[in-house]
């Protein structure tokens, strides 16, 4: 009975030594952000790459946020980005070692997305990598071994330029005059008219300028693109007036039937739907039969 005792004794005392001299792992910390050395506010240029070696980069400007060839991109698209990296609190790692980002796909050899953030002084590097749900993602942070998971996808962080780009680019909501073949029409004091005619038809030149406000591209055209190079002009119309003119023309392929947005002011030819076009054509071909 006593020999029993005291292995009781000797096995309790073996299980207090064990637990308070036995090696611990740091806790897992939590934190603010995925990447905290770099100001959100600060952040002028994006690169986006994946592990097959496409690239794109986005830049900051005067007039917001565009793609590093000039054209604007949907900024909702750039803050859901910033907010996810540098807003989010991305709660607690998962996994912590060289393993596990390879297993997550985090590492810098083996990734889905690479996105570097950059500022006058200083720049940070984010891994994506699998995606464990919907709408999650595994992330590491460049120069750290802590794996979090983010309530975002690749898909909200892609490499094509027509996925960045802001549909909207060449509607015109603030126009105040347009042109049809050399007739003028003109906004004023709330109206649109034919210029120096104050008895045309408001509403069919209400009409262009509406569709021309609510235009939207569907990607841009690769100058190698044999279809777009065969199409042929529908309709051309002036945007603006004095140094702000420019020409906004209307392409479409009868062999494909495809429409294409050509535009002087970003010296590109973008996509567009049928839709969009053939409303732009009817409501421009109305007004011009109406001969206001």
């Amino acid at each position: 009975m006593i020999l029993r005792i005291l292995t009781v004794i000797f096995l309790a005392q073996v299980a207090l030594v064990t637990a308070l001299y036995w090696p611990q792992e740091s806790a897992p910390v939590s934190r603010t952000s995925l990447l905290t050395t770099i100001a959100p506010e600060s952040v002028d240029r994006i690169q986006l790459s994946n592990n097959d070696g496409a690239n794109l980069v986005l830049v900051r400007g005067a007039q917001g946020w565009a793609l590093d060839l000039g054209l604007p991109v949907d900024t909702n698209k750039v803050d859901a980005l910033l907010d996810v990296l540098l807003a989010k609190n991305p709660g607690f790692p998962i996994a912590d070692s060289d393993t596990a980002a390879k297993r997550f796909e985090v590492s810098e050899a083996s990734f889905q997305r690479k996105i570097t953030l950059s500022s006058a002084d200083e720049q940070a590097t984010a891994y994506l990598g699998s995606t464990p749900a919907l709408r999650k993602i595994h992330a590491r942070g460049e120069g750290e071994n802590a794996v979090f998971v983010l309530p975002f996808s690749s898909f909200d962080a892609p490499v094509d330029i027509d996925s960045w780009l802001d549909t909207r680019l060449l509607s015109r909501q603030a126009l105040s005059m347009f042109s049809l073949y050399g007739v003028d029409f003109v906004l004023s004091d709330g109206r649109w008219s034919r210029s120096g005619d104050q008895n045309s038809d408001e509403g069919k030149i209400t009409a262009v300028a509406q569709v021309l406000a609510n235009l939207q591209i569907s990607g841009l055209v690769d100058s190698a693109d044999d279809d777009a190079a065969s199409a042929g002009e529908a309709l051309r119309v002036s945007l603006g007036s004095g140094e702000q003119r420019n020409q906004l023309s209307v392409l479409h392929n009868p062999d494909s039937d495809r429409y294409y947005l050509q535009s002087e002011r970003f010296g590109e030819i973008f996509s567009t739907s049928a839709f969009d076009a053939e409303r732009l054509i009817e409501a421009a071909s109305a007004l011009l039969e109406s001969g206001s």
